[in-house]
């Protein structure tokens, strides 16, 4: 056997498709919905080692990934392959600019602040309808 055979018998498209998917954060549901089937269906067709041309042209288009990847990764190759995606924009994002410029515990003291105005709010409307309520049963009751 040449290593041509040798790496045509490791690749597992079913193993491809699954983790090209989950790296996309993209759930069994949406392939199922694509290809008609139910869920349970989607986890049986990424146990299997070949998929057909039809399966991996639909995980291709929903993952944004060329089919060549769900075909011809070899297990161990996975990773450098996530590099190919289509959507390339996690790679041309300038994270050395996103700081927090907040403290996440302040503004959650902020909300909880914030909300407890509303309730003082809301309790004083309620007073103002039930003042309003009284005044009517009053005139009534004359």
């Amino acid at each position: 056997m040449n290593d041509t055979e040798n790496n045509k018998k490791s690749v597992h498209q079913g193993k491809n498709a699954k983790r090209f998917r989950e790296a996309k954060g993209i759930k069994q549901e949406a392939i199922a919905i694509e290809l008609d089937i139910t869920q349970q269906a989607v986890s049986q067709l990424e146990k299997r080692q070949e998929l057909d041309d039809e399966v991996i042209k639909v995980y291709a288009r929903v993952v944004g990934i060329d089919e060549y990847f769900i075909r011809n990764m070899v297990d161990d190759s996975i990773l450098e392959g996530c590099n190919y995606f289509y959507d390339n924009s996690f790679q041309n994002r300038d994270y050395s600019s996103q700081i927090l410029n907040f403290n996440p515990l302040d503004k959650l003291v902020e909300l909880y602040s914030e909300k407890d105005q509303l309730y003082e709010r809301m309790l004083s409307e309620k007073e103002k309808v039930n003042s309003y309520l009284e005044k009517a049963l009053d005139k009534l009751s004359k």
